[in-house]
């Protein structure tokens, strides 16, 4: 058994918790077979009212992962130790992934700098909801290696608009590597962006 602590925001405050965790085998989560990939930008509203905009894609492409994600949230960190808006910038993309229960969702993995100097790892979730006047809103959440949490939330929040998020169609280009890696390796043991619980996946030794 490991035990890791985390770091969440809550309310514009870090509270910190540890947790112990198990090594778990990985969920049913796995690489879209073929390979599809999804795109999105927009904007969500933070617990603490705090307004974060995104831009993201990410899928399969030539035997590889591809994409890139941009996130900024408006409102400073305690960790980041600046008045600047908090920047997260990806630049590597390690994995790309189904969820379970939810066929329009898909999580993005990867490895980023931000503007603290700090180099995490993350997992997006973007979800595409459709796009008519009767349609759930598109959704979006990031969680990163440091703590950092904003879990998976409609764009916008209840007011109309807010972004987009299109999940596309596979091309011939759209394949992934074979074999693909497991969740744990993919997404460096994050858990889901998600409001619930959920054990973080620690890879076994």
């Amino acid at each position: 058994m490991r035990r890791r602590v985390v770091f969440t925001l809550i309310g514009g405050g870090l509270v910190m918790a540890a947790f112990a965790l198990t090594r778990s085998p990985a969920r049913a989560q796995s690489v879209p077979e073929p390979c599809d990939f999804i795109t999105g930008g927009g904007f969500v509203f933070k617990d603490d009212g705090a307004r974060a905009n995104f831009g993201a894609h990410g899928g399969c492409k030539n035997g590889d992962f591809w994409g890139h994600v941009n996130y900024v949230d408006h409102d400073p960190v305690p960790f980041a130790g600046s008045k600047s808006p908090y920047h997260v910038d990806s630049t590597q993309i390690t994995g790309y992934l189904t969820v379970p229960g939810s066929p329009n969702a898909r999580d993005i993995c990867g490895v980023a700098r931000t503007n603290a100097g700090e180099t995490v790892n993350f997992r997006v979730r973007m979800e595409d909801n459709g796009e008519g006047p009767d349609d759930p809103k598109d959704r979006f959440g990031i969680r990163l290696s440091n703590g950092y949490l904003v879990t998976t939330r409609p764009l916008g929040g209840d007011d109309p608009g807010g972004g987009n998020v299109e999940l596309h169609k596979r091309n011939p280009s759209n394949t992934g590597p074979n074999p693909a890696p497991d969740e744990a390796t993919m997404c460096a043991g994050l858990g889901v962006p998600v409001p619930s619980p959920s054990p973080t996946i620690v890879p076994p030794d």
